[in-house]
């Protein structure tokens, strides 16, 4: 769907005039008064305050835990060739004192996300949102670069959904994947406690893949020392990775995430032949796949 006014046709033009010697033809994109509706979704791991933007894709602010805010534009169709976007502010015909204010030009990517706003901008568009204004973006079209397009967001319902995403952004967990990335226990020589700092790490870890389902598995790897009866210290390194894999399971991660190989004495990592070597053999590691 196409909509706009012919001032802000001829606001983008003006601006685009100047990084551009000729244009086609001119496409613009903004839902209808009746259609503009912002949406809140997201968890613990990441908040999302959209707009769909008839015929053209959406618009998305995301705050991702432990990352500054972004404003993101995903389109239907990939730019064939990377440029430049134009982003400003615009009032809408009611507000008849306000005046347009130029954000600047941001990469436009060849990619779904074509175009992605920093924190600061993305605060600035957030703001002027709430105050009633329009907030639009410039670029040439994705076939061949011969058309400008312009498209816009709407303010209209965005004030109650913002304050929406702001409660959704306070609930953010305080850790983020490099944090459950990787881990590794050690044992004492008959050892099968997991310590509090371990399961900490585990409940973490259990948290994180309930929120963020793009990973391939978790692999459990496990090993012993070579002190003892080789076939003694594979059932060693076997209980103990169970033991981790069941705990997982217990705090809701399900069975067919994990990929579980106990090593037993094989492949030593460290000088069996030393205390502090045995030490660090007689341990399991945890690693999420992504």
């Amino acid at each position: 769907m196409i909509r706009n006014t012919c001032a802000l046709s001829t606001l983008a033009i003006s601006f685009f005039i100047l990084i551009s010697p000729v244009w086609a033809g001119y496409q613009f994109y903004g839902a209808d008064l009746d259609d503009a509706k912002w949406h809140t979704s997201g968890n613990r791991l990441e908040c999302r305050l959209s707009q769909v933007i008839p015929g053209y894709g959406e618009a998305t602010f995301k705050h991702r835990a432990l990352q500054a805010m972004e404003f993101r534009v995903s389109s239907h169709y990939m730019p064939r060739k990377a440029g430049q976007a134009l982003l400003f502010i615009n009032p809408p015909d009611w507000k008849k004192y306000a005046s347009r204010k130029v954000l600047g030009r941001v990469p436009l990517n060849t990619q779904k996300d074509a175009i992605v706003v920093p924190d600061d901008w993305a605060q600035r568009m957030a703001l002027e949102l709430r105050e009633g204004m329009e907030a639009v973006w410039t670029h040439a079209d994705w076939a061949d670069g011969q058309d400008l397009i312009t498209a816009k967001v709407l303010p209209l319902r965005f004030e109650s959904a913002w304050r929406d995403f702001e409660q959704c952004a306070e609930h953010l967990i305080n850790y983020g994947l490099d944090d459950v990335r990787s881990s590794e226990f050690y044992f004492s020589k008959e050892g099968m406690q997991l310590s509090a700092k371990e399961k900490d790490y585990l409940n973490r870890l259990a948290e994180y893949v309930s929120l963020d389902t793009d990973f391939q598995h978790i692999s459990i790897n496990s090993y012993t020392d070579s002190r003892g009866v080789r076939r003694a210290n594979l059932a060693m390194s076997k209980k103990r990775a169970d033991m981790v894999k069941n705990y997982l399971i217990n705090k809701g991660v399900s069975p067919k995430h994990f990929v579980v190989v106990a090593q037993g004495e094989a492949k030593p990592k460290y000088d069996n032949r030393t205390e502090s070597g045995r030490a660090k053999n007689r341990r399991v590691e945890v690693r999420l796949v992504k």
